[in-house]
This record gives structure tokens, C-alpha cells and sequence, in this order.
């Protein structure tokens, strides 16, 4: 790809020039980011459809995710069940690795499962403003937030890069 780029600056420049060397640079240089394309063109799509089709935490150990509000979150804490609350925003690099990572953990999941924690993604891509208002609750102002609530206990905010370990542990201690 740097090298598409370099091309293409190669391209850009052979226009600036006069007669006929700008016409043979010209040439050569669109010949060749034709052929770098088409060469590395499916090795790019091919990488981006296997990120697609991995594994999300949706899919992996019948653990499923809900999209967060308030009142779900009320609901599931009155029927006695721990809430993990995954407050993310799409543009957030942090946020995906995670998901991809620690949070697809088939023994992270495992234990969500077994101890029947309620699991909700609240997408804060948007700045909802009420995803807003429970992240200044928790005493964050921005995403990645992680937390753990649980009835007559307080809310624990794990850290922004999540181990699985550190998931495990909280876990541990409900």
C-alpha cells in the first residue's frame, strides 16, 4: 500500500512536468499503480472479510449482548441479576480491541454464563445523552467504560484495556 502511495505521488508529480517526459512518466506511472492494484487489491478485500467474519461476543458460548438504556439496566438489577455494562463508541480503537479480544474470551464468556450476568453494550457513538449522563455517574467522561453492578454492592469500573484476568477475577467475586 505505501508503495501504491509513493507511485501516485510519482503519477502526480510526472503531471506537473513538460512535453513528452510528462506524457512516458505518466504512462508508466499509471501502468504500474494498475498492475499494484490488481496485485494487491484481493489480498486487502480478503483481510477485511476474515476481521468481518470473526468471532463476536454475540456468537460465542450462547452469551448474548442488549443494547443498554436505563430501564433495562433497573430491570435486570430488580430481577437480582448482575449487569455488565460495556459502554463502547465505534470509533473507538480501544473499544474494539477489546470486543475482539478479552471480551470474545470463550472463558470470559463462560463465566458471564455461569454466573448469569446480564451483559449490555451501551454505543456511545452518537453521545446519547443519557449513555452520557450514567458514564459522568461512573465518573468518566469518555469511552472505553467497563462496569460491573450488582445489587447492595458498589459499581466496579474495570480498566480501559481489559485483560481477561482482570474480567475473570471481578467475576470471581460476585
Amino acid at each position: 500500500l505505501l508503495l501504491m502511495l509513493v507511485v501516485m505521488a510519482m503519477l502526480v508529480w510526472a503531471l506537473g512536468l513538460r512535453r513528452r517526459p510528462r506524457a512516458v512518466l505518466a504512462a508508466l506511472s499509471a501502468a504500474a499503480l494498475l498492475w499494484l492494484g490488481w496485485s494487491v487489491g484481493p489480498h486487502v478485500t480478503r483481510v477485511s472479510s476474515d476481521l468481518a467474519g470473526a468471532a463476536t461476543p454475540t456468537a460465542v458460548a450462547g452469551v448474548s449482548w442488549e443494547p443498554w438504556s436505563e430501564a433495562r439496566q433497573a430491570e435486570l438489577l430488580a430481577a437480582g441479576r448482575p449487569v455488565f455494562v460495556d459502554f463502547t463508541a465505534a470509533w473507538c480503537v480501544t473499544c474494539q480491541y477489546n470486543k475482539r479480544t478479552t471480551l470474545s474470551d470463550e472463558g470470559v464468556l463462560a463465566d458471564f454464563g455461569e454466573r448469569q450476568v446480564a451483559l449490555l453494550r451501551a454505543d456511545w457513538t452518537r453521545r446519547d445523552p443519557q449513555i452520557t449522563a450514567e458514564l459522568a455517574r461512573l465518573g468518566r467522561n469518555g469511552v472505553p467504560v467497563y462496569a460491573l453492578y450488582k445489587n447492595g454492592q458498589p459499581t466496579v469500573v474495570l480498566s480501559e484495556i481489559l485483560s481477561v484476568e482482570e474480567v475473570r477475577a471481578t467475576l470471581a467475586s460476585l
